[in-house]
């Protein structure tokens, strides 16, 4: 567009085109803005027909149930058939093994084989301190918390 300006008439009166093309852009931004929330929304739809196509080959995924304390003791099924362990009962077993030991949560992630999942392991380990089962030390250290006799 800026090649096509009258520039002899630019020249002449520079606050006209000033006007105008603030004008435009104002226009092109708008434009833009409802663009941008077009793409936005097909690739939400996108997204949906693709988890649909998901569950019609691979089944609808089980809800994931918040853990009991009875449930900590126990294995759960993976969808693969094998047994596993919940990870915050990994934890756990973990650290009851040294309970002096101060650990962070990348250790426990690397112990546990799931250091690509730090952020998870240290999620559950605030969850355990918060239910008591840990305790979080200065410095994002935790350490086990012995069961108390009553």
């Amino acid at each position: 567009m800026i090649e096509t300006l009258p520039w002899e008439e630019v020249a002449g009166n520079p606050d006209k085109y000033i006007q105008l093309l603030e004008e435009k852009e104002v226009e092109l931004q708008r434009e833009s803005f409802k663009v941008r929330q077009e793409l936005r929304l097909v690739r939400q739809v996108k997204k949906q027909m693709q988890i649909a196509d998901e569950w019609r080959s691979s089944g609808i995924p089980e809800q994931r149930q918040p853990e009991t304390e009875s449930e900590n003791a126990e294995t759960t099924t993976a969808a693969g058939g094998l047994q596993t362990v919940p990870r915050k009962t990994r934890i756990l077993r973990l650290m009851a093994q040294d309970p002096l030991r101060q650990w962070k949560a990348l250790e426990v992630a690397n112990a546990l084989n799931e250091a690509d999942k730090i952020k998870s392991v240290r999620v559950a380990a605030d969850e355990l301190a918060k239910a008591g089962s840990l305790i979080k030390l200065p410095n994002a250290f935790y350490q086990y918390a012995s069961p108390q006799q009553p």
